[in-house]
């Protein structure tokens, strides 16, 4: 079981995919944290100094690598989906790609767009990511999972979901 999350920047994907993981007792694994192990920058860093690009460059490896893991749930960063390539590196290595529907206003409301490299200019640039990049989260996504209730309940459907696949 391969379970890959993708969503808006502060849709919840990192906390909910600790506790999924948690939940079905397998390895969490966050892109983001993994390509700050691997450069020793942090993601602010790697955009001031080298750029988007080069940042999804270093998100599609990371992600290569990730799905070489058995039993996991990966949490992507935001802008994973803009490569149709991640979409089938993902698919193809058997994961089953979850899109965490969280309304923009809760988003807006939740999160501190100032530590986010693509949110510094604030709810304007959020919202312009948002019409971006929904269509391509949704046609990634084997199921979608909208995040606006009980953080329990989302953690126990994306659960449920792992099983979906098989």
């Amino acid at each position: 079981m391969k379970i890959v999350l993708i969503g808006m920047p502060g849709c919840g994907k990192t906390t909910i995919g600790k506790m999924a993981a948690e939940k079905l007792g397998v390895k969490f694994i966050d892109l983001d944290e993994e390509i700050v192990r691997s450069t020793g920058k942090s993601i602010n860093s790697i955009f001031a100094e080298s750029g988007e690009d080069f940042f999804r460059e270093l998100e599609t490896k990371s992600l290569g690598e990730a799905m070489l893991s058995d039993n996991s749930v990966i949490s992507t960063g935001g802008g994973i989906v803009k490569f149709i390539r991640n979409t089938e590196l993902a698919k193809q290595a058997g994961g089953y790609i979850v899109f965490i529907d969280r309304p923009l206003d809760l988003i807006i409301s939740d999160i501190d767009t100032s530590e986010r490299p693509l949110l510094k200019d604030g709810a304007d640039r959020l919202k312009s990511l948002y019409s971006e990049r929904y269509e391509l989260y949704k046609n990634a996504a084997d199921e979608m999972i909208k995040n606006d209730s009980d953080l329990n309940t989302v953690v126990k459907r994306v659960c449920e979901a792992g099983f979906n696949k098989n």
